[in-house]
């Protein structure tokens, strides 16, 4: 089933008024220069100076509420379901997936490789707890590092629901490895939502894995961030039974 729509479903107000609470609006340009330093600081690429240029292109956006909320119903998370944010900056759509599903989501989990990013999450988190009244809230966690190794690799072999907007995933190579290791890690049945990116386990080399994406959805949305629109891509991650994660084949299965 494909949906191409706009987006019109508003948030609840308990759910935009804590998450403007916790990144308000006002200190927009504030979390865009943190991002700024935070990628100077791990960025390889530098003059003849030795001055780091990551900075200079780097890309700080704050996705719609309403969009990222219509999206993540058309991924249907069902009770007890983790949902994963890869490359999750200061966490503000963990915080409101955690929100927007309190009573439904297990875990909201997110993974952000840069330290200075993943401690304004922790921070957040922190100040939700302080917020009168306290609004409903699903378990929330943030964890530093890749998704393609260690714990944030771990992760993705536990989510459910798997969302991607990382302007890191831009780049042909770094999105091919990303989808290899979502072709290869998740759980068979996954929902995957990735933004403008389309998903191709056999054109991003996995197709050992056993895997595809069947696309579900297809929304259109706004993105004020690059004054047009962008599209969400709603996947089901679908494995062949025969063969197990990673490309092994299953046990009792045909090779």
């Amino acid at each position: 089933l494909l949906l191409t729509a706009a987006c019109a479903l508003l948030v609840a107000p308990r759910v935009s008024t804590a998450v403007d609470a916790l990144y308000p609006p006002a200190a927009y340009n504030d979390r865009r220069v943190l991002a700024r330093d935070a990628a100077l600081a791990l960025s390889g690429l530098s003059t003849a100076e030795g001055i780091p240029l990551a900075g200079d292109t780097m890309v700080y956006g704050e996705f719609d509420l309403n969009f990222f909320a219509q999206l993540l119903a058309l991924a249907d998370p069902q009770r007890g379901d983790t949902l994963l944010d890869v490359g999750s900056g200061v966490g503000r759509l963990v915080l409101a997936a955690a929100l927007l599903h309190a009573d439904t989501l297990r875990n909201c989990h997110g993974v952000e490789i840069s330290p200075p990013l993943h401690d304004a999450a922790i921070a957040a988190r922190v100040a939700l707890d302080s917020l009168s009244p306290s609004p409903p809230v699903a378990p929330v966690e943030f964890t530093c590092g890749s998704v393609l190794d260690g714990a944030g690799l771990e992760a993705v072999e536990a989510a459910d629901v798997l969302f991607s907007y990382a302007v890191t995933w831009a780049s042909g190579e770094t999105h091919s490895r990303l989808v290899r290791a979502l072709a290869e890690r998740l759980p068979d049945g996954a929902r995957v939502i990735s933004i403008d990116l389309a998903l191709d386990a056999q054109a991003a080399g996995a197709a050992e894995s056993g895997a595809r994406f069947e696309l579900l959805h297809q929304l259109t949305g706004p993105n004020e961030e690059t004054g047009g629109e962008a599209t969400g891509l709603v996947y089901r991650l679908v494995r062949d039974r025969r063969r197990g994660k990673g490309g092994g084949t299953a046990s009792g299965g045909r090779p």
